[in-house]
């Protein structure tokens, strides 16, 4: 048995439930405390598309730099893509969001800081009841591909 610790009172707390893994990537359902519904995604890309822009309309955490762009800012435009909104108000509780489970695989993931243009963070594989820490969204990616890698070969 297994020893982790989960923030429940993370306003971030993100489960994130694998349903298919196939030739290298998955795709699955992403559950947060603002909404009740399922976010789904199909590829390791769109999840982590979703989980910034969810970051960004939380404002938590705080991004510490912002994103380059190819696109020219017309005179007066802001270049911060995140339209400043009224903060959400929790939907669900903590527990609501830690009760889903992935067919594949469950995720617990709190991510504590976006420096560097990058995620920090611990990692939580539900039902190993294994934590890691990550310090970046690569080392992200390659701890899930780990875990399903093991699941795939069994």
């Amino acid at each position: 048995m297994g020893h982790y610790r989960i923030n429940t009172a993370a306003p971030n707390l993100i489960c994130i439930c694998i349903d298919e893994c196939a030739d290298g990537d998955y795709s699955g359902r992403i559950y947060h405390k603002y909404s009740r519904e399922e976010i789904p995604f199909q590829k390791s890309g769109s999840m982590i598309a979703i989980l910034d822009r969810f970051f960004d309309q939380i404002n938590y955490p705080q991004a510490s730099t912002r994103y380059r762009s190819f696109k020219k800012l017309k005179k007066g435009e802001n270049p911060d893509p995140v339209k400043k909104q009224p903060a959400p108000k929790p939907a669900v509780t903590a527990q609501e969001v830690l009760d889903h489970q992935g067919k594949e695989a469950t995720f617990i993931l709190h991510v504590q800081y976006r420096q560097n243009s990058t995620w920090q963070g611990n990692l939580v594989w539900a039902e190993e009841e294994m934590e890691e820490n990550f310090c970046s969204v690569l080392e992200l990616l390659k701890l899930l591909d780990s875990a399903l890698c093991k699941n795939e070969s069994e």
